[in-house]
């Protein structure tokens, strides 16, 4: 299985589509038993996901393996610190993946310090979360290889794939994972739902809308993962365990949907209905939003 559940949700009030805010425990338990009964057994979590260690702690996890990505700020003298309170919060004895949740904290002396945590054991891959792809040009161009890189894609937001990096990235031998598929739950709305800020944009999704009604919006997002296959991993995010079954039986029902040659259209999607520019403003929109729903 190529899903890993993202955690954001579990510890703050994230998504645009999210009415409910953070996942009652309750809800947490189901959505984590669909998980390993559906083959999941990646766990996406960050320290700067509120109390999601914490919470993921308190489950039963013993059947997953965790990526955690360092706080912002974090520093050489304090990454020790870090790694051990991560591993304390999710009882795990080491972790899967470790990352940067920012680039620019890198310095070689923080790197090098977490090649030692990992030297230990405490951790398998090293990588980076990124944004852009000229965030990743200036971190191959100056910083040591990662093996593990997070980067945003969707149906709609193809800039690694257009940018060359995917193919770069998977010929450097490093492990590629992809968030953002539902773009915060924007692209499982339909127009009438979505909140009004994004109603400038409707022109741009005009396309995607219409392919929804054909298709389904969750059959056209999980496309991503056919439509892009250096993807190694797609990291989904839900709010109820009924989410998540819906998500892996679309995910896989996916690669037959893409077969039919009617459909291969779609994944030319991101090259025709948001502009860079739109895209661009579209996410400062969601980034906007999670800074508030935070607070």
């Amino acid at each position: 299985m190529k899903l890993a559940l993202g955690t954001a949700q579990f510890g703050l009030n994230y998504g645009i589509s999210n009415t409910a805010g953070k996942v009652s425990d309750h809800e947490l338990q189901q959505i984590l038993r669909v998980a390993a009964d559906k083959g999941i057994t990646l766990l996406d979590t960050a320290q700067a996901y509120g109390d999601a260690e914490s919470r993921l702690g308190l489950m039963t996890t013993e059947s997953f393996q965790v990526i955690s990505k360092l706080a912002p700020g974090t520093t050489a003298a304090t990454a020790q610190t870090a790694v051990h309170h991560s591993l304390q919060q999710l009882k795990q004895s080491s972790l899967y993946g470790l990352m940067l949740h920012r680039t620019q904290d890198y310095c070689a002396e923080l790197w090098q310090e977490l090649q030692s945590i990992q030297a230990a054991g405490l951790i398998g891959k090293l990588g980076i979360s990124v944004y852009t792809p000229e965030e990743v040009d200036e971190w191959f161009a100056h910083n040591p290889l990662p093996s593990l890189v997070q980067l945003p894609a969707n149906l709609l937001d193809q800039r690694f794939l257009r940018s060359g990096w995917l193919d770069r990235l998977k010929d450097a031998q490093c492990e590629i994972h992809v968030r953002s598929v539902f773009l915060q739950g924007l692209l499982l709305m339909p127009p009438a739902l979505r909140p009004l800020r994004f109603s400038r944009f409707n022109a741009q999704f005009d396309s995607f809308d219409a392919l929804a009604q054909q298709h389904g919006r969750l059959n056209l997002a999980m496309a991503i993962r056919y439509a892009i296959p250096q993807i190694d991993r797609l990291v989904i995010g839900c709010c109820s365990a009924t989410e998540l079954s819906d998500i892996v039986k679309t995910y896989q029902q996916a690669q037959q949907f893409l077969a039919n040659p009617a459909n291969q259209q779609i994944t030319a999607l991101g090259n025709e209905v948001l502009p860079l520019h739109a895209l661009v403003a579209v996410k400062r929109l969601l980034t906007e939003d999670r800074r508030v729903s935070s607070q």
